[in-house]
């Protein structure tokens, strides 16, 4: 290839029939993405599917479809609801799009390509409960992808971020820049607080239904079971999201939220939820948390569930709507002296402050939320603070201040043995010192930073080792602090 021929890379896209407008705007974006990404880094995308066998037979011939499969450079895969068109002629694959997807995956096995994409449309929550049988294989392929770990796989909500998505990846494959399947750190660890609600509710219930036995009361003793039950789904859902098990504890979450009235289980799915960022099942799990929360009696479970409504509009830009529901949150709290919600919304109100640009009001914010803390004896949420706050001063140049409060969320950190904590804590601090010039002292930190995310199997490690890799390189430090 000359130095002016350009770099060819074909791109196979495949779907079953529910996904027609993000395959028609799939090829107007590998124009866009030619002319402008293309021409500077010297590569045309070439968009390739069963529309170009169309055009060229007249016909849907399944063996030119496969020629092309196997000359891509990239394959990808795009699924919603539906399986795909049934494949008797094709077995032991049930569809076309599954057997696309295999013979993809066989040549990548022997050849290391092509590179694949995999991307799910999200379903709402109600239609996952009771998926039918074309989205019940979806979801078994989302969890054998889950499970064996080889394919990266990817979410999108609209034909826009679909695009969105496609842009990123066909960007980062043809700078040679992507990242592994392996190195995901899918873990979802559910608040700890929640969980012990859960189990509390469930041992009550447990209680209730030995009473309701007892007492020959039938009707009872079975709502019992099924209310106990539900909470050990729950538990147990839980323990897949921590284990990285995201999608067999998607299956577990989408059919509890439909089917309970329990507030406990309901919070715990909506924070599986937005900590998966599929907002609109999150933002359908508070609709009903509000409808069974007694709002008008604002309760602490209808602060909790106003305050949760205020994150979701956080995560959607949705600013002014978000500090909205975290006043109104913050007034139900502090009316009935609910310390523990007070310090959650100053908390929220202090990060949405930061995010404003505020430094001073956030600064003021979680001064507050420190004090609270400490009367509340939150050792750990004290370390957060602290980090917060050495957050702020190191954005305001105040890098002695930041340091300092660095200093006290590293050693609260150390005594509770929390060594994500930790590990952020040290990053932090060798940031600040690399600001200052004291190389040195900066790698110092970032390599105790590592040892710990190693420790823990953090994926954090591998940012840790490129600020590491910028300072040995002499370029400038990150402007920005490590979150926990």
């Amino acid at each position: 290839m000359s130095e002016t021929e350009k770099r060819k890379i074909k791109v196979f896209i495949a779907s079953p029939n529910d996904l027609a407008e993000e395959r028609r705007k799939f090829r107007s974006a590998i124009d866009v993405l030619n002319i402008g990404f293309g021409d500077g880094a010297n590569v045309e995308f070439i968009p390739l599917g069963w529309e170009d066998t169309l055009a060229s037979t007249g016909r849907r011939s399944q063996s030119i479809i496969n020629a092309d499969i196997d000359s891509c450079d990239v394959f990808i895969l795009a699924m919603h609801r539906r399986w795909g068109q049934d494949a008797p002629d094709a077995v032991p694959y049930s569809s076309y799009t599954e057997e696309e997807f295999h013979r993809a995956l066989e040549r990548w096995k022997k050849t290391c390509s092509p590179e694949i994409f995999v991307f799910f449309k999200r379903v709402d929550a109600a239609s996952e409960a009771d998926p039918g049988p074309q989205l019940s294989k979806v979801i078994k392929f989302r969890q054998h992808l889950e499970e064996t770990r080889q394919i990266l796989y990817r979410y999108f909500d609209s034909s826009e971020s679909f695009l969105e998505e496609v842009d990123t990846h066909l960007r980062a494959y043809a700078r040679g820049d992507l990242p592994k399947a392996e190195d995901r750190d899918d873990t979802v660890v559910l608040p700890i607080a929640a969980l012990q609600e859960v189990e509390k509710a469930k041992q009550l219930a447990l209680q209730k239904t030995e009473e309701a036995r007892l007492a020959n009361d039938a009707a009872e003793e079975a709502r019992l079971k099924l209310e106990a039950m539900q909470l050990q789904t729950a538990e147990d859902a839980a323990k897949l999201s921590k284990e990285g098990k995201i999608e067999f504890a998607r299956e577990k979450f989408t059919k509890l939220v439909t089917e309970t009235t329990n507030i406990r289980i309901l919070f715990l799915g909506f924070e599986f939820f937005y900590r998966t960022e599929d907002l609109d099942s999150a933002g359908k799990v508070l609709e009903k948390w509000l409808s069974l929360s007694d709002k008008e009696n604002k309760t602490i479970d209808t602060a909790a569930a106003i305050g949760n409504l205020g994150n979701l509009y956080r995560s959607q830009g949705e600013l002014g709507l978000a500090e909205e529901m975290y006043q109104k949150s913050l007034v139900i709290s502090e009316s009935l002296c609910y310390k523990q919600g007070i310090s959650c919304t100053y908390y929220n109100l202090g990060n949405l402050s930061q995010e404003r640009g505020d430094f001073d009001r956030a600064e003021e914010l979680y001064q507050k939320l420190l004090v609270i803390d400490e009367e509340l004896g939150y050792k750990d949420k004290m370390g957060d603070d602290y980090r917060s706050l050495g957050i702020i001063y190191q954005k305001r140049g105040e890098l002695d201040r930041a340091e300092e409060m660095y200093g006290k969320a590293l050693a609260i950190n150390t005594s509770l043995d929390q060594k994500e904590g930790m590990a952020t804590q040290y990053a932090n601090i060798g940031i600040l010192y690399q600001i200052r010039g004291d190389f040195d002292e900066a790698e110092k930190r970032y390599q105790q930073s590592i040892v710990l995310y190693r420790e823990i199997a953090s994926i954090k490690e591998n940012y840790i080792e490129y600020l590491l890799k910028k300072l040995r390189d002499g370029q400038s430090p990150s402007e920005d602090s490590v979150e926990a």
